[in-house]
């Protein structure tokens, strides 16, 4: 019966009402996050010259709208190398053999892993790009990422959101001068 007075609106009705008008600036927030700028971190020696025993390995990562991932750390044989921000890339030297590359995800959980087997004085060019399972995928992450690389298999894909892409010498040199032309 209406009394001439306001009806007091039920607290699940209050809350419903808040959040549909805080909506549209949530998402500007979440889709501003995706733009802060992501840093790269190292954990070893990035200016030594490689020592013909060893193998060296390239991280690379494109500048991306898709930042929202943060640096993820990348480790080899279980040890942290390097934190991998947008738009840069590091570098770490390892000895022949088979090594696990593994991309840790934001709760420092082991996103993707992966087997490569590298040879002493060779380098070797790994981007990071999203986790590719189907042929749209692909394509997507050439078109959106600027990934060009073979997809490298991966450990843990049904959680995984990235993963490693292989780069053959020529076109992996020209993405590491690109990236130091772009941040110079």
């Amino acid at each position: 019966m209406a009394t001439g007075m306001h009806d007091e609106l039920s607290p699940g009705i209050s809350l419903l009402k808040v959040a549909l008008k805080s909506a549209p600036a949530l998402l500007c927030l979440g889709l501003l996050t995706g733009c802060v700028e992501t840093k790269t971190t190292t954990y070893e020696p990035q200016n030594r010259a490689l020592d013909a025993r060893q193998a060296r390995l390239y991280f690379i990562r494109h500048p991306s709208t898709l930042n929202g991932f943060g640096a993820p750390p990348i480790k080899v044989d279980g040890k942290l190398v390097g934190e991998l921000g947008a738009g840069s890339y590091f570098i770490t030297d390892r000895p022949a053999g088979t090594h696990k590359l593994t991309i840790m995800d934001v709760r420092n959980q082991v996103s993707c892993e992966s087997d490569v087997t590298i040879a002493p004085g060779m380098s070797y060019y790994f981007e990071l790009g999203p986790q590719v399972r189907t042929n749209i995928d692909a394509i997507n992450a050439a078109t959106s990422w600027g990934v060009t690389g073979r997809p490298i298999p991966c450990g843990y894909a049904e959680l995984a959101r990235m993963m490693f892409y292989s780069l053959d010498a020529t076109t992996g040199a020209a993405v590491i001068a690109k990236l130091k032309e772009r941040n110079s």
